[in-house]
Protein backbone atom coordinates (compact mmCIF):
# COMPACT_ATOMS: atom_id res chain seq x y z
CA UNK A 1 0.00 0.00 0.00
CA UNK A 2 2.90 2.38 0.83
CA UNK A 3 4.44 2.03 -2.63
CA UNK A 4 1.15 2.91 -4.37
CA UNK A 5 0.58 6.12 -2.29
CA UNK A 6 1.46 9.43 -4.05
CA UNK A 7 3.61 11.92 -2.13
CA UNK A 8 2.56 15.59 -1.84
CA UNK A 9 5.47 16.60 -4.08
CA UNK A 10 4.38 14.20 -6.82
CA UNK A 11 0.76 15.33 -6.49
CA UNK A 12 1.79 18.99 -6.95
CA UNK A 13 3.79 18.07 -10.05
CA UNK A 14 0.80 16.24 -11.51
CA UNK A 15 -1.51 19.21 -10.82
CA UNK A 16 0.98 21.64 -12.37
CA UNK A 17 1.33 19.50 -15.51
CA UNK A 18 -2.43 19.19 -15.79
CA UNK A 19 -2.91 22.93 -15.49
CA UNK A 20 -0.33 23.57 -18.22
CA UNK A 21 -2.18 21.16 -20.53
CA UNK A 22 0.56 18.55 -20.75
CA UNK A 23 -1.65 15.81 -19.21
CA UNK A 24 -5.10 14.82 -20.41
CA UNK A 25 -7.39 13.40 -17.75
CA UNK A 26 -9.72 10.61 -18.88
CA UNK A 27 -13.16 11.07 -17.36
CA UNK A 28 -14.70 8.12 -15.61
CA UNK A 29 -11.60 5.91 -15.75
CA UNK A 30 -11.88 2.78 -13.60
CA UNK A 31 -8.77 1.27 -11.96
CA UNK A 32 -7.47 -1.99 -13.40
CA UNK A 33 -8.25 -4.13 -10.34
CA UNK A 34 -11.85 -2.87 -10.29
CA UNK A 35 -12.24 -3.55 -14.01
CA UNK A 36 -10.97 -7.12 -13.58
CA UNK A 37 -13.36 -7.70 -10.68
CA UNK A 38 -16.26 -6.37 -12.75
CA UNK A 39 -15.29 -8.59 -15.70
CA UNK A 40 -15.29 -11.66 -13.45
CA UNK A 41 -18.75 -10.81 -12.16
CA UNK A 42 -20.16 -10.35 -15.67
CA UNK A 43 -18.67 -13.61 -16.96
CA UNK A 44 -20.07 -15.61 -14.07
CA UNK A 45 -23.54 -14.28 -14.67
CA UNK A 46 -25.34 -15.72 -17.71
CA UNK A 47 -27.22 -13.26 -19.93
CA UNK A 48 -30.96 -13.17 -19.51
CA UNK A 49 -31.49 -14.00 -23.20
CA UNK A 50 -30.05 -17.50 -22.72
CA UNK A 51 -32.49 -18.45 -19.98
CA UNK A 52 -34.50 -21.55 -20.92
CA UNK A 53 -38.04 -20.82 -21.93
CA UNK A 54 -40.83 -22.86 -20.38
CA UNK A 55 -42.17 -25.58 -22.66
CA UNK A 56 -45.79 -24.99 -23.64
CA UNK A 57 -47.95 -27.75 -25.00
CA UNK A 58 -50.07 -27.00 -28.06
CA UNK A 59 -53.83 -27.01 -27.74
CA UNK A 60 -54.12 -30.08 -29.98
CA UNK A 61 -51.72 -32.77 -31.12
CA UNK A 62 -51.87 -35.73 -33.44
CA UNK A 63 -51.76 -39.19 -31.95
CA UNK A 64 -48.14 -39.68 -33.02
CA UNK A 65 -47.08 -36.36 -31.48
CA UNK A 66 -48.92 -37.24 -28.27
CA UNK A 67 -47.20 -40.62 -28.05
CA UNK A 68 -43.76 -39.13 -28.69
CA UNK A 69 -44.41 -36.44 -26.08
CA UNK A 70 -45.54 -39.00 -23.49
CA UNK A 71 -42.85 -41.64 -24.02
CA UNK A 72 -39.88 -39.63 -25.33
CA UNK A 73 -40.25 -36.22 -23.67
CA UNK A 74 -41.97 -37.18 -20.40
CA UNK A 75 -40.48 -40.71 -20.35
CA UNK A 76 -43.70 -42.35 -19.28
CA UNK A 77 -43.72 -46.11 -18.74
CA UNK A 78 -46.29 -48.85 -18.31
CA UNK A 79 -47.72 -49.55 -14.85
CA UNK A 80 -48.72 -53.20 -14.71
CA UNK A 81 -50.59 -52.96 -11.39
CA UNK A 82 -52.24 -49.55 -11.49
CA UNK A 83 -54.85 -50.28 -8.81
CA UNK A 84 -52.28 -51.40 -6.26
CA UNK A 85 -49.91 -48.56 -7.10
CA UNK A 86 -52.56 -45.86 -6.66
CA UNK A 87 -54.53 -47.29 -3.72
CA UNK A 88 -51.62 -47.81 -1.38
CA UNK A 89 -52.34 -51.49 -0.74
CA UNK A 90 -48.79 -52.48 -1.61
CA UNK A 91 -45.51 -51.26 -0.23
CA UNK A 92 -44.15 -48.56 -2.46
CA UNK A 93 -40.53 -48.55 -3.57
CA UNK A 94 -38.08 -46.37 -1.72
CA UNK A 95 -37.05 -43.18 -3.41
CA UNK A 96 -33.52 -41.89 -3.99
CA UNK A 97 -34.07 -39.20 -1.33
CA UNK A 98 -34.36 -41.83 1.40
CA UNK A 99 -31.15 -43.49 0.28
CA UNK A 100 -29.31 -40.16 0.20
CA UNK A 101 -30.55 -39.31 3.69
CA UNK A 102 -29.35 -42.63 5.12
CA UNK A 103 -25.95 -42.28 3.46
CA UNK A 104 -25.58 -38.80 4.88
CA UNK A 105 -26.52 -40.00 8.37
CA UNK A 106 -23.79 -42.64 8.46
CA UNK A 107 -21.20 -40.30 6.98
CA UNK A 108 -20.71 -41.82 3.56
CA UNK A 109 -20.39 -39.90 0.33
CA UNK A 110 -23.73 -38.62 -0.92
CA UNK A 111 -24.45 -39.10 -4.58
CA UNK A 112 -25.50 -35.69 -5.94
CA UNK A 113 -26.24 -36.78 -9.50
CA UNK A 114 -29.44 -35.24 -10.86
CA UNK A 115 -32.56 -37.37 -10.71
CA UNK A 116 -35.72 -37.43 -12.81
CA UNK A 117 -39.14 -36.06 -11.97
CA UNK A 118 -42.38 -37.96 -12.42
CA UNK A 119 -44.03 -37.73 -15.85
CA UNK A 120 -46.98 -35.43 -16.40
CA UNK A 121 -50.46 -36.66 -15.57
CA UNK A 122 -51.52 -36.69 -19.24
CA UNK A 123 -48.42 -38.72 -20.17
CA UNK A 124 -49.34 -41.30 -17.56
CA UNK A 125 -52.90 -41.43 -18.93
CA UNK A 126 -51.59 -41.94 -22.48
CA UNK A 127 -49.33 -44.78 -21.33
CA UNK A 128 -52.26 -46.40 -19.53
CA UNK A 129 -54.46 -46.13 -22.63
CA UNK A 130 -51.79 -47.72 -24.82
CA UNK A 131 -51.28 -50.50 -22.28
CA UNK A 132 -54.99 -51.42 -22.12
CA UNK A 133 -56.06 -50.82 -25.73
CA UNK A 134 -53.35 -52.91 -27.38
CA UNK A 135 -51.94 -56.34 -26.62
CA UNK A 136 -48.80 -56.26 -24.52
CA UNK A 137 -46.37 -56.95 -27.35
CA UNK A 138 -48.00 -54.41 -29.67
CA UNK A 139 -48.05 -51.81 -26.88
CA UNK A 140 -44.30 -52.28 -26.33
CA UNK A 141 -43.63 -51.89 -30.06
CA UNK A 142 -45.64 -48.66 -30.25
CA UNK A 143 -43.93 -47.29 -27.13
CA UNK A 144 -40.45 -48.15 -28.45
CA UNK A 145 -41.06 -46.38 -31.75
CA UNK A 146 -42.45 -43.35 -29.88
CA UNK A 147 -39.39 -43.20 -27.61
CA UNK A 148 -37.12 -43.27 -30.65
CA UNK A 149 -39.38 -40.78 -32.51
CA UNK A 150 -39.34 -43.13 -35.48
CA UNK A 151 -41.71 -45.17 -37.59
CA UNK A 152 -41.29 -48.73 -38.86
CA UNK A 153 -38.93 -49.02 -41.81
CA UNK A 154 -41.19 -49.73 -44.78
CA UNK A 155 -38.16 -50.02 -47.11
CA UNK A 156 -38.66 -46.92 -49.21
CA UNK A 157 -37.49 -47.18 -52.84
CA UNK A 158 -36.68 -50.86 -52.34
CA UNK A 159 -36.91 -53.08 -55.40
CA UNK A 160 -35.90 -56.73 -55.77
CA UNK A 161 -32.53 -56.92 -57.49
CA UNK A 162 -30.52 -59.93 -58.60
CA UNK A 163 -26.95 -59.76 -57.32
CA UNK A 164 -24.03 -62.20 -57.01
CA UNK A 165 -23.91 -64.20 -53.81
CA UNK A 166 -20.22 -63.41 -53.34
CA UNK A 167 -18.02 -60.69 -54.75
CA UNK A 168 -14.40 -60.77 -55.90
CA UNK A 169 -12.37 -57.55 -55.95
CA UNK A 170 -9.46 -57.08 -58.31
CA UNK A 171 -7.80 -54.55 -60.56
CA UNK A 172 -10.77 -54.52 -62.88
CA UNK A 173 -13.15 -53.76 -60.04
CA UNK A 174 -15.77 -55.92 -58.36
CA UNK A 175 -17.29 -58.96 -60.04
CA UNK A 176 -19.27 -61.96 -58.96
CA UNK A 177 -17.39 -65.07 -57.90
CA UNK A 178 -17.84 -67.91 -60.39
CA UNK A 179 -18.29 -71.62 -59.72
CA UNK A 180 -18.57 -74.99 -61.45
CA UNK A 181 -22.00 -75.42 -63.06
CA UNK A 182 -21.80 -79.20 -62.60
CA UNK A 183 -22.62 -78.82 -58.89
CA UNK A 184 -26.17 -77.78 -59.88
CA UNK A 185 -26.95 -81.31 -61.06
CA UNK A 186 -29.79 -81.47 -63.53
CA UNK A 187 -30.13 -77.68 -63.43
CA UNK A 188 -26.50 -77.11 -64.40
CA UNK A 189 -24.17 -77.96 -67.26
CA UNK A 190 -21.82 -80.93 -67.44
CA UNK A 191 -18.15 -80.49 -68.22
CA UNK A 192 -17.51 -79.72 -71.86
CA UNK A 193 -15.34 -82.31 -73.61
CA UNK A 194 -12.95 -81.31 -76.37
CA UNK A 195 -9.76 -82.53 -78.02
CA UNK A 196 -6.64 -80.51 -77.39
CA UNK A 197 -3.66 -79.98 -79.71
CA UNK A 198 -2.07 -83.26 -78.73
CA UNK A 199 -5.22 -85.18 -79.58
CA UNK A 200 -6.15 -85.95 -75.98
CA UNK A 201 -9.73 -85.47 -74.78
CA UNK A 202 -10.00 -82.96 -71.92
CA UNK A 203 -12.99 -81.63 -69.99
CA UNK A 204 -13.52 -77.90 -69.58
CA UNK A 205 -15.47 -76.58 -66.61
CA UNK A 206 -18.57 -74.54 -67.43
CA UNK A 207 -18.54 -71.52 -65.12
CA UNK A 208 -21.57 -69.72 -63.71
CA UNK A 209 -22.13 -66.94 -61.18
CA UNK A 210 -24.41 -67.84 -58.24
CA UNK A 211 -26.91 -65.01 -57.77
CA UNK A 212 -29.70 -64.19 -55.37
CA UNK A 213 -32.54 -61.71 -55.08
CA UNK A 214 -31.96 -58.97 -52.49
CA UNK A 215 -34.14 -57.71 -51.02
CA UNK A 216 -36.73 -60.30 -51.83
CA UNK A 217 -40.34 -59.43 -52.53
CA UNK A 218 -41.39 -61.22 -49.35
CA UNK A 219 -39.01 -59.08 -47.26
CA UNK A 220 -40.45 -55.87 -48.71
CA UNK A 221 -44.00 -57.12 -48.19
CA UNK A 222 -43.23 -58.06 -44.57
CA UNK A 223 -41.77 -54.62 -43.83
CA UNK A 224 -44.86 -52.90 -45.24
CA UNK A 225 -47.21 -55.22 -43.35
CA UNK A 226 -45.41 -54.22 -40.15
CA UNK A 227 -45.92 -50.55 -41.06
CA UNK A 228 -49.63 -51.12 -41.70
CA UNK A 229 -49.95 -52.93 -38.38
CA UNK A 230 -48.27 -50.01 -36.58
CA UNK A 231 -50.58 -47.58 -38.40
CA UNK A 232 -53.63 -49.61 -37.28
CA UNK A 233 -52.41 -49.52 -33.67
CA UNK A 234 -52.13 -45.73 -33.86
CA UNK A 235 -55.69 -45.56 -35.18
CA UNK A 236 -56.99 -47.57 -32.22
CA UNK A 237 -55.06 -45.39 -29.79
CA UNK A 238 -56.41 -42.23 -31.45
CA UNK A 239 -60.01 -43.38 -30.98
CA UNK A 240 -59.33 -44.25 -27.34
CA UNK A 241 -57.56 -40.95 -26.58
CA UNK A 242 -60.30 -38.90 -28.22
CA UNK A 243 -62.78 -40.63 -25.92
CA UNK A 244 -60.55 -39.87 -22.91
CA UNK A 245 -60.67 -36.50 -21.17
CA UNK A 246 -57.24 -34.88 -21.48
CA UNK A 247 -57.16 -31.51 -19.77
CA UNK A 248 -54.05 -29.94 -21.32
CA UNK A 249 -54.57 -30.71 -25.01
CA UNK A 250 -56.80 -32.57 -27.45
CA UNK A 251 -56.16 -35.26 -30.05
CA UNK A 252 -56.73 -34.39 -33.70
CA UNK A 253 -57.66 -36.74 -36.53
CA UNK A 254 -54.26 -36.33 -38.20
CA UNK A 255 -52.54 -39.63 -38.96
CA UNK A 256 -49.31 -40.65 -40.69
CA UNK A 257 -49.73 -41.69 -44.34
CA UNK A 258 -51.31 -45.12 -44.51
CA UNK A 259 -49.42 -46.33 -47.60
CA UNK A 260 -46.46 -43.99 -48.19
CA UNK A 261 -44.98 -46.37 -50.77
CA UNK A 262 -47.95 -45.75 -53.08
CA UNK A 263 -47.17 -42.04 -53.37
CA UNK A 264 -44.62 -42.62 -56.14
CA UNK A 265 -46.87 -45.16 -57.91
CA UNK A 266 -49.84 -42.80 -57.93
CA UNK A 267 -47.64 -39.96 -59.15
CA UNK A 268 -46.37 -42.08 -62.05
CA UNK A 269 -49.89 -43.14 -62.98
CA UNK A 270 -51.11 -39.54 -63.02
CA UNK A 271 -48.14 -38.46 -65.05
CA UNK A 272 -48.65 -41.32 -67.56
Amino acid sequence: MGQDRITPKERAAIQRATAEGRVTRVAGRVPMHLRQRKALKTTDREPASKAPRPYRLPEAMSVREALEWAFATERASFEFDEVAATSGTVRQGRGIEALLFERGMIGTTVDVSPGRSEPAEEATIIASVVRHVLPFRAACVVADFARARREPDWMADAEPRILPVEWVYGRGGARGRTGDAAVLGTFGWPHHKRRNRRGAIVEDVVLFTPCTWTPTASQIARARRDYLEWWGHLLEIRWALQATSLRRFGITNAMPPMTPWRAGIDREQKGG
